[in-house]
């Protein structure tokens, strides 16, 4: 009885052992198509074993390497640029000999004044300029003769005279501002007068440039 029941292990391990499997061909299995292991959890293999038949579950190591995909970089969302704002271009500059527009100290236009004036709101008003694109700027100047705060105001009244005679040749109100930059910019240079320093008259006359009235026309423009 004894040596019956070691002839029916015996059998069932050769069943075990011999049995296989598609695509496990090369290893022991049993009868659910499962890889026989022993306590090591080690595969067992065949006789017909070799490496081209080696798997995944058995023998990892000498599986052929697998390339590793790498995932496909995430879109890139464009960059898109806020618009550039409008910016305000100086198209040209009309400059008044101060002289020709007022008495000496004085920041009432003279008769020949106005007339110099109708002449450049004619210009302005044949244009045709856009008032929601074009700034118009009108700008007294003085020479260095005199105290600074002085200077500086009467170039401002001089300015606001000449922008409001503009405004009423037609020029509109919203369009036309005005300032004074006082002595701050000339157009001579001290060395030009140096030789007149100390006569009064001739010192003025060679200041003359410097008293003026520009007429700055800006466009606004999408750059």
């Amino acid at each position: 009885m004894q040596k019956m029941k070691r002839t029916l292990v015996a059998l069932a391990m050769s069943a075990i052992a011999v049995s296989a499997y598609a695509g496990k061909d090369g290893y022991a299995t049993d009868p659910r198509a499962a890889v026989v292991k022993n306590n090591y959890g080690e595969c067992w293999r065949t006789s017909s074993w070799s490496k081209d038949k080696a798997i995944e579950e058995c023998d990892a190591d000498l599986m052929p390497k697998k390339e590793v995909v790498a995932p496909a970089p995430a879109p890139v969302a464009p960059v898109v640029e806020a618009p550039k704002p409008a910016v305000p271009v100086k198209m040209e500059s009309l400059t008044l000999n101060a002289a020709a527009l007022f008495d000496l100290n004085k920041a009432t236009l003279k008769d020949e004044g106005k007339q110099a004036l109708d002449a450049v709101a004619g210009v302005l008003l044949e244009r045709k300029y856009d008032a929601s694109k074009t700034r118009i700027n009108v700008v007294g100047h003085t020479d260095r003769i005199g105290k600074d705060a002085y200077n500086q105001k009467l170039s401002e009244e001089r300015a606001a005279a000449a922008r409001a005679h503009l405004v009423e040749k037609g020029i509109p109100e919203g369009m036309i501002t005005s300032e004074g930059k006082g002595e701050s910019s000339p157009v001579t240079q001290p060395e030009d007068c140096k030789k007149v320093l100390k006569n009064k008259k001739k010192l003025v006359e060679c200041y003359a440039p410097d008293r003026r009235v520009e007429v700055e026309i800006y466009a606004t423009v999408q750059q």
